[in-house]
């Protein structure tokens, strides 16, 4: 007598029930009311034409009550990506940036990639699944910052540690 099948047939269950479980990546479609509220927050209330972004990835994730946003795009003043969280009933916030215009030290990046990686943990979720290469840049910038630490290694950081 094979016991083979029910084995396999329970640890397939366990593994679609524990994946199930994990909250999912997605992102918002133009107009939806997330996306206009994400966008409202990351334009400070600036409508002139001329700020509007250009988006190259733009995710949400959803645990529980709680949810947190990845945004990567172009404004005005160059290149941004942007981490924000809500907990209903407050808005969506912005807690975590780096951008262009400006530069910041490689520990000082170090200590914001590593901070970043450890909130989108803190969502049950891979965070290379919802800010695509966050660990290896915390990873380059802590290597980078035991060498360099004084060096100019990244934008503009703003939000994360200490915030």
């Amino acid at each position: 007598m094979m016991k083979f099948p029910s084995l396999a047939l329970s640890s397939l269950l366990a593994l679609t029930s524990a994946h199930a479980a994990m909250p999912q990546v997605y992102t918002p479609k133009p107009g939806s009311a997330e996306r206009t509220a994400i966008l409202k927050v990351l334009h400070n209330g600036d409508t002139r034409p001329e700020a509007r972004f250009t988006i190259h990835k733009f995710r949400v994730v959803r645990g529980g009550s709680r949810s947190i946003a990845y945004v990567d795009g172009e404004g005005e003043t160059g290149e941004f990506h942007a981490i924000l969280t809500q907990q209903p009933p407050a808005p969506w916030r912005k807690v975590w940036g780096e951008s262009d215009g400006g530069s910041d030290t490689c520990a000082a990046g170090a200590q914001h990639y590593a901070w970043a990686v450890h909130l989108i943990q803190s969502y049950k979720v891979a965070p290379d699944a919802l800010f695509p290469g966050v660990v290896r840049q915390a990873q380059d910038l802590k290597r980078r910052a035991a060498t360099e630490p004084d060096l100019q290694c990244v934008g503009d950081l703003d939000g994360g540690p200490g915030s």
